[in-house]
């Protein structure tokens, strides 16, 4: 199981639940379902960092990561009146935010073909990776191409499933699985050539 590397605002594991925010009051959800817009207003405080966090983390810049976070919370305040509180709010809007990301990286057509990277890499990948500090990461994730980029940040920073994670990406498992596998082969070998590993890890 991943460990949830470098992000405190991010579910412990596949189940979404949120630790480290503040559960917002009953009434406000409430009255943010019946358009309460000040209400509601509350609800994006709350959780805009987190929402913001998981754009910029999945889609590398802070333009894209605003108009994503953007989107999210409009897709929100529209889809709040079928919320049944079948689940915590915050698994609810991580959930569609995770859609809401997807969507906006497909729309604005942000799917390079992969760059070649070694079919094969050391079990120790992920662990490697554990050391890293989070704006080294991220500036290797920045070097990624999206169909690798995502499913390295939902499997290893937010801990989703590769079922999970496929079914939010409409791709068969074994290729979210390949794509997971081979994106963490090519972040080891970005962050060898820039110093932050050595050949050894």
């Amino acid at each position: 199981m991943p460990s949830n590397l470098y992000n405190p605002e991010t579910p412990p594991d596949g189940s979404y639940e949120l630790s480290g925010f503040h559960v917002p009051q009953e009434g406000d959800v409430v009255r943010a379902m019946s358009g309460d817009k000040e209400a509601f207003g509350r609800l994006v405080e709350r959780y805009q960092g987190m929402v913001y966090t998981l754009a910029y983390n999945a889609l590398g810049t802070h333009v894209d990561a605003e108009d994503a976070a953007q989107e999210v919370f409009l897709r929100a305040y529209r889809k709040l009146p079928g919320f049944r509180g079948a689940s915590a709010f915050s698994t609810w809007l991580f959930r569609l935010a995770v859609n809401a990301v997807v969507d906006y990286q497909r729309r604005e057509g942000r799917a390079p073909v992969p760059a070649e990277v070694p079919e094969r890499a050391s079990h120790s990948d992920s662990d490697a990776l554990e050391r890293v500090g989070y704006g080294q990461l991220m500036s290797a994730l920045g070097q990624l191409p999206p169909d690798y980029r995502l499913p390295v940040v939902l499997r290893d920073l937010y801990g989703l499933e590769y079922k999970e994670i496929a079914r939010v990406l409409d791709r068969p498992l074994g290729t979210v699985k390949a794509y997971v596998h081979r994106g963490r082969s090519a972040l080891r070998l970005r962050l060898r050539g820039s110093g932050v590993l050595g050949e050894e890890e």
